[in-house]
């Protein structure tokens, strides 16, 4: 595990990403823990350490949700989406299905929480001594999703990575299973096992974060734009301010930290844990009485575009953030990737379960050399070490 190690260290040594902590489970245990790296305070990361897995939240949350609600019979993959959100209504193409696949034709990303930045009745949510009630909050909730709805779709059918289409799921979860995203996880997939992951309810400050050692992202609200966004929109003049506990992402923000495509804080042995019970429900443990489903989700969903499961990614080309081993057998390998700098990756044929976390946006969205080169060299060392050749 040496070189794995070394990986972590070098990386963060270097100050990009600035702080990094990985887990991997395997057959029901703990097979590797590691954290190195600082916070801007000069804490030392530990494996107790609590990090913003952004799209990472798109599998530990919705994606598993969801395929719970279809085990037990509450949602139905080829039915339109309308049936649960009648502000869908007319776009009968999009499905559950489709939006898992994101081949439902909503476009990859839109920057709804601008409309909430700049709405008289919202706005207080993005003012930095700003105190929203939780009527604002509900109305800037309701403005990304009334958003989201008017949002024509684009190209129904090819695969285009969407994080609308997941807050659309994370709507869709909340209306078939009459609980609040973040309550249904909380019961139903994460509190079961005892996980040290969840929402943060930004209503109720940074809750079951309060006195925890938690990673910050960024320094301004809105965060700068990411590579390519910068014509969106403009970030107002402000101090610098760190705000770890509170999600990156501003559309998340926006809905108040619960939302279908990011906003789970976890450590990265929750995280890799819950990657284990994955791989164990598809094995049949019935944990969650969603295996069968979660065999066809762990499979290649056919759509025009690059390969992907039923909300999971999988690795594709030379230069995959898995590396060169992970996913190398028969079954393959699925996960997700995000954009904070996180990842976890599931190895059907080894029963692996990897997380890597770190908050290589911290000193700006721009900064993506460095976590691309970590990903693949970790990932390689771990698997060399784990399963040599």
């Amino acid at each position: 595990m040496v070189e794995a190690r070394e990986a972590l260290a070098h990386a963060t040594g270097e100050g990009d990403p600035p702080a990094a902590s990985a887990a991997a489970w395997r057959d029901g245990a703990p097979v590797f823990e590691d954290a190195r790296g600082a916070d801007p305070a000069g804490a030392a990361v530990t494996a107790a350490s609590v990090f913003d897995v952004a799209s990472v939240s798109k599998v530990l949350a919705t994606t598993s949700a969801v395929a719970v609600l279809v085990a037990r019979g509450a949602v139905r993959l080829d039915d339109p989406v309308a049936r649960w959100l009648p502000a869908f209504g007319g776009r009968d193409a999009v499905t559950p299905r489709s939006l898992l696949a994101h081949a439902s034709g909503l476009p990859a990303w839109r920057p709804f929480f601008a409309e909430v930045m700049e709405a008289p009745d919202t706005a207080a949510v993005f003012e930095p001594d700003g105190r929203p009630d939780d009527a604002t909050w509900d109305r800037a909730r309701r403005r990304v999703l009334d958003a989201l709805f008017a949002t024509p779709l684009e190209t129904p059918g090819r695969r285009v990575y969407s994080d609308l289409g997941f807050v659309a799921l994370g709507a869709l979860v909340e209306a078939a299973s009459g609980a609040r995203l973040d309550d249904f996880c909380r019961e139903v997939l994460w509190a079961p096992l005892g996980l040290d992951l969840g929402y943060v309810d930004l209503r109720r400050g940074t809750g079951w974060l309060e006195g925890r050692h938690v990673l910050p992202t960024g320094r301004t609200r809105p965060r700068e734009p990411a590579p390519g966004q910068a014509h969106l929109y403009a970030v107002p003049a402000q101090p610098a301010r760190l705000d770890a506990g509170r999600v990156d992402d501003d559309n998340a923000f926006a809905m108040g930290g619960v939302a279908g495509h990011a906003g789970v804080f976890a450590t990265a042995g929750a995280v890799a844990r819950f990657g284990g019970m994955l791989l164990e429900e598809r094995e049949g443990a019935n944990r969650l009485g969603c295996g069968e489903v979660l065999r066809r989700f762990l499979a290649i969903a056919p759509a025009d575009g690059p390969p992907r499961g039923l909300g999971f990614d999988v690795p594709t080309g030379p230069r995959s953030g898995a590396g060169t081993r992970l996913g190398d057998g028969p079954l393959g390998a699925f996960g997700h990737l995000g954009f904070t700098g996180c990842s976890l990756w599931l190895d059907l044929d080894r029963r692996l379960s990897v997380a890597l976390l770190t908050n290589r946006t911290l000193e700006g969205r721009h900064r993506v050399e460095g976590i691309r080169a970590l990903r693949p060299v970790f990932h390689d060392a771990l698997l060399d070490a784990l399963a040599p050749r």
